[in-house]
C-alpha cells in the first residue's frame, strides 16, 4: 500500500517539474524609472481594486492616507441563462479611466504616481491569440455556469471515483488529511478547470489555435498585465494561479496531473511569479507618464496583508456581497475535509503566505434582498432594527439562496425563514436575518478551528457590511475573541498599497504596515451572553437541517429543470434587477447570475462513498481496477 500511496502523491500533487520553468521561460522586463513632474516628487502609490461588480482605484500616500478615489462598475453581460461574461475592450477602457480619474482626483498627474498596484478577482479568466493578442471571447465570469454539464459528467465519472477512492483507503490506513482531502476532491462551476475545458472543447477558433500552439489563458490580472507590457509579459502571481483550481497549492506550481487528465495543453499557461516585484510598466500614451507595477495579487490575499495577517492562526474575515474567512496557515497549505480550500495570499521577498478559505456565498445578497421585499429602507437601518426588539421570538432564517457552503457544503440547500407566527415582526424578520449571517461566520470559523493545529489568533473584518455593529458584535461574541474594524472599510486596496510601496521599495518589511494600519473600533466579546447565544445557534442548525438537500429531485419551480444529467434553464435571460437559479429567487444589486455549485453537497465524502450499496459497489470496482492500472503503469 505504501507504493499505491507514492504513486497517488507523484499523480495528483508532485509533477516532477516545474510546469512554470518550461512554459513561458523569463519574461522581458522594463528597468527604467520614469522622472517625476519636475518640482514634484513621485511619492503617491495607486491601488487598483478589480472586483465582481465595481473597478475602484485609490491614490494613497508615504503614511497610506487615501489621497483620491474613483469608481467604475463592471458590466456584466448574460448571454444566455447560465452564462455570465464581461466584454474585455469596455473592461479595458474602464481600467485607463478609474486610473486617470482617481489620480485626477487626489490633483496630482502620473508623474507624480510612484507605483501601481492590482488586485482583482479571482478565476475569471479570457483566452487570446498568441500571435496578434486579440481575445477570442469574453471574459467568462466565476459566476459562469456554462460547464455545469462537464461538472456533473467528470464528478460522476470512473476517473473520479477511483482518485476519490484511493485517497479514501490511504486516508484510513495512513490517516493522513490530505488523502482525504483526496477522497472529497470534486469538479464546481466556480472553478476554471471545467469552464476552461468547456471553451477548449466548444471553441472552434480556439480549438484551430490550440492545434496551432498559438493560444495564451489567463485571468483577469494576467491578461492586464498582457495589455500592459505591450504583450511582453504573460505571467501570473502565486495568489490568482491557486483560485483557478488548476494550480496544485502543496507543490506551489501548475497540477500536471489534472492538466494531463483534463487534457488541457501546458504551454498555454502564463509564467508563475512573486506577487511583489517588478511587472513592467504602464506605457506613458495611457496616462501620461510611465508608471513602475510592483505588485499583483487576488482581492483575498491583499484583504488579508491589509489586515495584518501576517501571523500563522491570523483570521480575517470579509463581509461583502459573500462572506470569506480568511486564515493565515504559514508555511503549509491546509488540508480539508470541510470545504476549507488552500489558496496562496500572496509572496513577497519574506515568502509565500499560504492560506485557507472558507466561504459563504449568500452575506451581502441576504441584505440586499430584505431591502428590496420592503423590509426596511436602507441597510443603514438593520443594526437598530435588529436591537429594537429583545430576540427574534423563535424566527430562524437560512441564508441559502446560492445553498450552504463549508462545512455543511450543501448546493442543493434552499433559503427561508422557519418559526414565524402571528406576532412575528418586521424587526424580527431583520434579527433573525443578521443572527443567521453571523451563525454562517461561526460555522467557518468552528470547522477551521477543528481542523487546525494552531491557535486562531487576532479576528479582524472588513468589507461593506462590516459597518452592521449589531453582526459584529454577535460574531465576537460567539467566537469570544475581540473583532477589529479599521477606519476604512476597504482593507483589499489598502494591502495591495502597502505590497505595491514594498515593491517600490517605500517600505522594506511587513512589519511596517502594523503602525499604518488604524482600528475604528474594537467589539469585545460578551461572554455573558456566549452560552445563550450558543444555544441559540444550535436551533438554528437544526432549522437549518430542514432546508437541506430542498432541490435534489425537482427544481421547476424555480426556472430550472434537469432533463438527465443536463441542466435546462427557463424564463429567458435575467432582468436587470431580477434572476432565477435553481436555488430559488437570487437577487442583487447588479443581477448577479446564479453559482451552481453542482454536486458540492457531497464534499464531505461520506455522502459520496456511503450513500447506497450501488454507489460502494462501482466505487470499490473502479477504485480497485485504478490501483490496478497505476501499480502495472509505474511498477510493472
Amino acid at each position: 500500500m505504501r507504493k499505491y500511496s507514492t504513486a497517488l502523491s507523484a499523480l495528483v500533487l508532485a509533477p516532477t517539474a516545474r510546469l512554470s520553468d518550461d512554459i513561458m521561460g523569463a519574461s522581458e522586463q522594463s528597468n527604467q524609472t520614469p522622472d517625476p513632474t519636475p518640482g514634484q516628487e513621485a511619492c503617491y502609490i495607486a491601488s487598483l481594486d478589480l472586483g465582481t461588480t465595481t473597478l475602484r482605484c485609490y491614490i494613497y500616500d508615504k503614511t497610506l492616507r487615501v489621497c483620491g478615489k474613483a469608481e467604475e462598475k463592471v458590466t456584466l453581460l448574460y448571454p444566455s441563462p447560465e452564462c455570465v461574461e464581461m466584454d474585455p475592450n469596455e473592461l479595458w477602457e474602464k481600467f485607463v479611466k478609474v486610473i486617470n480619474a482617481a489620480i485626477s482626483s487626489a490633483g496630482l498627474n502620473a508623474g507624480n504616481i510612484r507605483c501601481l498596484g492590482l488586485s482583482t478577482q479571482r478565476a475569471t479568466f479570457i483566452t487570446w491569440d498568441r500571435r496578434t493578442g486579440e481575445t477570442l471571447h469574453n471574459f467568462i465570469t466565476w459566476k459562469d455556469i456554462r460547464a455545469d454539464a462537464l461538472v456533473t459528467r467528470w464528478n460522476s465519472s470512473w476517473k473520479m471515483k477511483g482518485i476519490r477512492f484511493v485517497g479514501s483507503i490511504l486516508y484510513k490506513i495512513l490517516r493522513r488529511k490530505r488523502y482525504m482531502a483526496a477522497s472529497v476532491l470534486r469538479f464546481m462551476n466556480i472553478q476554471v478547470n471545467m469552464r476552461l475545458k468547456w471553451v477548449l472543447e466548444n471553441n472552434e477558433q480556439v480549438k484551430k489555435l490550440v492545434r496551432e500552439g498559438n493560444v495564451m489563458f489567463g485571468t483577469i490580472d494576467c491578461w492586464l498585465i498582457y495589455k500592459l507590457s505591450e504583450g511582453k509579459i504573460h505571467a501570473t502571481d502565486y495568489s490568482n494561479a491557486s483560485g483557478t483550481a488548476l494550480y496544485d497549492p502543496f507543490i506551489e506550481d501548475w497540477n500536471a496531473f489534472f492538466l494531463s487528465l483534463l487534457n488541457i495543453p501546458r504551454n498555454i499557461f502564463p509564467e508563475l511569479r512573486d506577487s511583489v516585484g517588478d511587472w513592467g510598466f504602464c506605457p506613458a500614451k495611457l496616462f501620461g507618464a510611465p508608471i513602475p507595477i510592483t505588485v499583483v495579487v487576488s482581492d483575498q490575499g491583499a484583504s488579508l496583508c491589509g489586515s495584518c495577517g501576517f501571523n500563522l492562526g491570523d483570521v480575517k474575515i470579509t463581509l461583502g456581497t459573500g462572506a470569506f474567512l480568511n486564515v493565515n496557515t504559514g508555511n503549509d497549505a491546509h488540508a480539508s475535509v470541510k470545504g476549507i480550500y488552500p489558496v496562496h495570499g500572496w509572496k513577497d521577498k519574506e515568502g509565500l503566505v499560504h492560506m485557507a478559505e472558507a466561504s459563504s456565498n449568500d452575506n451581502g445578497t441576504v441584505v440586499e434582498w430584505g431591502q428590496m421585499i420592503g423590509l426596511y429602507d436602507s441597510p443603514s437601518v438593520t443594526a437598530d432594527l435588529a436591537l429594537s426588539v429583545k430576540d427574534s421570538k423563535g424566527v430562524f432564517f437560512i441564508p441559502a439562496f446560492q445553498g450552504i457552503q463549508a462545512p455543511l457544503n450543501d448546493a442543493n440547500a434552499t433559503g427561508g425563514f422557519l418559526g414565524l407566527s402571528a406576532d412575528t415582526s418586521k424587526a424580527h424578520l431583520v434579527r433573525a436575518m443578521l443572527e443567521s449571517l453571523a451563525f454562517r461566520i461561526y460555522q467557518m470559523y468552528s470547522a477551521m478551528l477543528k481542523e487546525a493545529d494552531y491557535e486562531l489568533l487576532s479576528l479582524r473584518v472588513d468589507g461593506g457590511v462590516a459597518q452592521n455593529d449589531f453582526l459584529l458584535q454577535m460574531i465576537a461574541t460567539l467566537t469570544g475573541k475581540p473583532l477589529e474594524r479599521p477606519k476604512s472599510i476597504d482593507g483589499t486596496a489598502f494591502g495591495c498599497a502597502f505590497l505595491a510601496g514594498m515593491g517600490a521599495g517605500i517600505w522594506k518589511s511587513r512589519d511596517e504596515l502594523i503602525p499604518l494600519r488604524q482600528v475604528g473600533r474594537t467589539f469585545q466579546p460578551q461572554m455573558d451572553q456566549q452560552p445563550q447565544l450558543l444555544q441559540q445557534m444550535k436551533e438554528w442548525e437544526r432549522a437549518l437541517q430542514r432546508f437541506t438537500k430542498w432541490h435534489n429531485n425537482s427544481s421547476s419551480e424555480n426556472g430550472v429543470r434537469y432533463e438527465g444529467s443536463k441542466l435546462a434553464v427557463d424564463n429567458g435571460e435575467a432582468g436587470p434587477c431580477y434572476s432565477k437559479s435553481h436555488r430559488g429567487r437570487h437577487f442583487s444589486s447588479e443581477c448577479d447570475a446564479s453559482i451552481l455549485h453542482h454536486g458540492k453537497s457531497q464534499e464531505d465524502g461520506f455522502y459520496l462513498l456511503h450513500s447506497g450499496v450501488e454507489n460502494r459497489c462501482s466505487v470499490f470496482v473502479c477504485g480497485a481496477l485504478f490501483i490496478l492500472f497505476l501499480s502495472i503503469a509505474m511498477y510493472g
